[in-house]
């Protein structure tokens, strides 16, 4: 299937291979100013701040969870046999 902007009739051959080579460049150039761009930087270093500080409360929580469980058991049957 041809590209709308090609020439179907053979007159000028060259056409769509030129416009494939001017498509290539612009995303090298898109590409290029994208790596250059600094805008966002903030924000991710912020994200990535936020991302380990999570891991660190979760990894903590879990820590602190499989820690207390012996600690509730033994409460709990103290209280039982109180009763």
């Amino acid at each position: 299937m041809a590209e709308p902007s090609c020439d179907r009739h053979g007159t000028r051959p060259g056409r769509c291979l030129i416009r494939t080579r001017d498509l290539a460049g612009r995303a090298v150039s898109r590409a290029a100013r994208f790596a250059r761009d600094a805008r966002g930087t903030t924000a991710m270093e912020y994200a990535l701040i936020g991302a380990l500080i999570f891991v660190v409360v979760a990894g903590s929580i879990r820590y602190y969870g499989s820690r207390m469980i012996p600690i509730y058991a033994q409460i709990s049957s103290a209280v039982t046999q109180a009763n």
